[in-house]
């Protein structure tokens, strides 16, 4: 099924491109405005620590990439360090978060064309969600997304490299020219003169609440096509660290002209939190006297969104395909259309899946908090994997290897989870009775057993992570007040006791004993097959 002739392979500029239009995408749109409204100029904080923790997330997939350069990574990786049954969890939230994504990008779209006339504002958007009218228009964008996926992978990534050239340049050039006409220095400390007015839980809030971590997801679907990369040893750690650091820089553009263009007095007067806008930049550039900017501005409203949810579709159809070959979803999914090498059965039902998001949520703020919470959990299997990958595959030749894994990778599995701190009781438990349902039904299909396995082995290996999830949702519930919990537990009691858990937890999905146990059950799959 890796079938990618040499010549067909796709170079470093290409991973580069990838990488890029999945990060900037709708989130330069809203982000720099919801990252000020909720950490003031702390928000710099919050850009440098997400700039941080995805350099280190892509220095980890690099090296499982290294060892299993295969479509579809991502969605793969619990079942390659484990099984199919222990990495379903994660697949279901990677499958789902991208499938979201896409008609994320297209209402962000809407949603910012919808501020060009108070007549089309009306027609698309009614309390701040999309009309009927508003949902046709979305679908427009969706069918023009998978329509340039259609045609295999030259085809999208001759599309791709030119879309990230415009998304790269664009607005790192609107930035400078907003900053030219209007930029107030005072800006930064006008609020109560602070740089940090809301404290730090304001930092760690904006990663999770304003799009920032939703943003620089797309850092990795590059390595949804890692069988397709030329030399991806090399490649696709500097391909990903590269779009990273390019893409932080913009961003950080981005919030400086937005924080020095805003009216001095009001912000001194009223704070960040009474910010108002619904096209930031649009609007923006209209108060600093830049109407010529706005044409521009939604241009790109089109244009940005539009190559990620491009990225997402091709992404997202090999994640289905690659779930498909480790038997978490019919093998129907996994058959690739052999003159244009693409999972054309995977696309088409995935256009049906993000029809699903697209009726179930009506506005973008709105589908990205649940996506947002779908991020964070998809991305504890990453270092869950490698450390697995070293007990199971410690004699494989890698191209790359991470220096101080476990450390790494302990580290960035106990951010994760205090990354669901900041999602809020409400949030983690509909997350987490999502999950349990999922798994429930997987289990109840898939989970007969198998010479030299039972059904209870089974649930053994895969109820584990559920009960991790639930442990670290009713300690939220009974924590501090302002995570939406019951106020039961003082901050000093519930972070040592929070990350205690997540340590533990960590230490039991690597450990080499229940690792063993469930590579044996993956050996006995793969030797029925």
């Amino acid at each position: 099924m890796e079938s990618v002739t040499v010549k067909d392979k796709i170079g470093l500029m290409s991973v580069i491109a990838i990488s890029t239009t999945g990060i900037i995408g709708s989130g330069w749109l809203f982000s720099a405005y919801l990252g000020a409204k909720v950490a003031g100029a702390a928000v710099y904080v919050s850009w440098t620590l997400t700039l941080v923790f995805f350099i280190l997330m892509a220095l980890v997939i690099s090296e499982i990439v290294s060892i299993f350069p295969v479509r579809g990574i991502i969605g793969r990786m619990g079942a390659l360090s484990h099984n199919k049954y222990f990495g379903a969890i994660f697949a279901f939230a990677i499958w789902l978060e991208l499938i979201g994504s896409i008609p994320g990008e297209a209402q962000a779209s809407v949603e910012y064309l919808a501020n060009v006339s108070p007549w089309l504002s009306k027609l698309l958007i009614s309390d701040g969600a999309l009309t009927t009218e508003g949902i046709g228009f979305t679908i427009l964008f969706l069918v023009a997304f998978w329509m340039a996926n259609l045609f295999g992978i030259k085809l999208f990534t001759r599309i791709n490299n030119s879309i990230a050239v415009v998304k790269v340049f664009l607005p790192a050039i609107i930035a400078l020219i907003i900053m030219g006409a209007s930029f107030h220095p005072d800006n930064f400390t006008a609020y109560q003169g602070s740089f940090m007015p809301y404290g730090y839980n304001s930092i760690i809030l904006a990663m999770t609440s304003t799009g920032m971590l939703y943003s620089f997801n797309g850092f990795q679907l590059c390595a949804s096509f890692a069988s397709e990369i030329k030399n991806p040893g090399r490649n696709l750690p500097l391909g990903m660290v590269i779009s990273i650091v390019l893409c932080f820089l913009i961003y950080v553009i981005l919030q400086t002209s937005f924080i020095g263009a805003l009216d001095t007095s009001q912000l001194a007067n009223h704070g960040w939190l009474k910010l108002d806008f619904t096209s930031p930049f649009a609007q923006l550039a209209t108060l600093v006297g830049l109407n010529f900017l706005t044409i521009v501005l939604y241009v790109d409203a089109c244009i940005s969104p539009s190559g990620t949810g491009v990225t997402f579709v091709g992404s997202g159809s090999r994640v289905l395909s690659s779930m498909a070959a480790e038997r978490q979803m019919p093998r129907f999914f996994a058959v690739l259309d052999k003159k244009h090498n693409f999972e054309k059965r995977a696309i088409i039902f995935n256009f049906g899946v993000a029809l699903i998001f697209l009726f179930l949520f009506h506005s973008w703020a709105v589908l990205i908090n649940f996506i947002t919470a779908l991020i964070i959990l998809m991305y504890m299997v990453v270092p869950i994997t490698l450390v697995a990958l070293r007990h199971s595959h410690a004699e494989t030749v890698r191209s790359y290897k991470l220096p101080f894994a476990f450390l790494i990778c302990c580290s960035l599995f106990v951010i994760q989870a205090i990354f669901f701190i900041f999602i809020g009781a409400k949030d983690m438990q509909y997350l987490t009775i999502t999950m349990t349902v999922l798994i429930g039904v997987f289990l109840t299909v898939n989970a007969h057993g198998n010479d030299g396995y039972s059904f209870m082995d089974i649930v053994k290996l895969s109820v584990p992570f559920l009960a991790f999830l639930w442990a670290i949702t009713i300690l939220i519930l009974v924590g501090p007040l302002s995570y939406g919990g019951n106020d039961y537990l003082s901050y000093a009691v519930f972070y040592p006791l929070y990350i205690a858990i997540s340590v533990y937890a960590f230490h039991f999905f690597t450990n080499k004993k229940f690792v063993s146990k469930c590579q044996a059950i993956r050996h006995l799959d793969n030797a029925k097959t």
